[in-house]
């Protein structure tokens, strides 16, 4: 058995396939078929049997994947680990994130992230929602992702990183404009624009407006630039919204702080697969967000 066969087998047990997998590998399919046949001759168990014109893992197959992959991860990770004593870590770094944090607390983390680590690594982002972006990480579009706390995710690690505020938006022509002290229920009888109930912070907007008496009578807006658009064009109507550069074009609106809503209402987090492998470069972009230290007041870098 060597090291070739193991990533063969690994290639074909995750494609499925043996001529796309001979694709990915660069090598041809006779090889590949003659490579996967001595590892099954020498292990003395069948790893993959025929489905159709794909092929799937035996039982006693997907055992043998689990310890393989075990292997492979915990080499390549070692193999990270020696080019990083000889320098910077080398590779790319692929994050989505919610775009509220892309103007100052990401190029601020990354300046931060470069200046500790090099720029060895490069570092790709990637612009999205919460849920659209949960979905491409667990798919493995992304090594890491900036988003809102999704509860039922047992195999995702999320890691609060900063928080945000919720304000009411109004048009400076409106009476609410002028309030000194806004308070929920002041809201009443008003059409509300705020996030859809089935995203993250839709779902914390409605239970405030629940708990506060409020009918939830509104019209979705799923980011902050349409909500502020449809607040700017709509008379009599109210946002609430997290207090982002997407409200910053609108120079009729006016942000007016909730005094019974605490100004660290939304929480972001860096989200990752707990279980997933990771690279050197990864590793340590983890774990210099978990110490990095943000001032909010200071804006993007120069």
């Amino acid at each position: 058995m060597n090291l070739s066969q193991l990533y063969y087998f690994r290639k074909l047990a995750e494609v499925r396939h043996y001529t796309h997998a001979a694709e990915e590998l660069f090598i041809s399919q006779p090889t590949l078929s003659n490579s996967i046949s001595q590892l099954e001759k020498e292990l003395g168990i069948p790893l993959f049997k025929r489905e159709g014109r794909t092929i799937k893992l035996t039982r006693y197959g997907a055992e043998f994947y689990e310890y393989a992959t075990e292997a492979l991860n915990a080499l390549e990770k070692g193999i990270a680990l020696a080019k990083e004593h000889a320098g910077s870590p080398t590779g790319s770094i692929d994050i989505g994130a919610i775009y509220t944090i892309q103007s100052d607390y990401l190029p601020a983390l990354i300046k931060g992230y470069r200046e500790a680590y090099g720029r060895s690594a490069q570092v790709n982002v990637f612009q999205g929602l919460t849920l659209p972006l949960i979905e491409d990480l667990e798919n493995d579009r992304y090594e890491l992702a900036f988003t809102a706390y999704v509860p039922d995710k047992a195999n995702l690690t999320f890691i609060p990183v900063l928080t945000q505020q919720l304000v009411a938006v109004v048009h400076r022509s409106d009476k609410l404009a002028w309030s000194k002290n806004l308070k929920l229920e002041d809201l009443r009888g008003r059409e509300v624009i705020t996030y859809p109930p089935d995203t993250p912070i839709g779902a914390e907007v409605a239970q405030l407006m629940k708990t506060h008496g409020i009918t939830p009578y509104h019209t979705s807006a799923n980011d902050e630039i349409t909500l502020g658009s449809m607040v700017d064009s709509t008379a009599g109507t109210v946002g609430l919204a997290l207090n982002t550069i997407g409200l910053s074009p609108f120079r009729e609106l006016i942000t007016k702080k909730l005094i019974q809503v605490d100004d660290d209402f939304h929480t972001v987090c860096l989200t990752f697969k707990t279980a997933s492998y990771k690279t050197r470069a990864v590793e340590n972009f983890i774990e210099f967000t978990r110490s990095f230290e943000w001032d909010s007041k200071s804006g993007p870098p120069a």
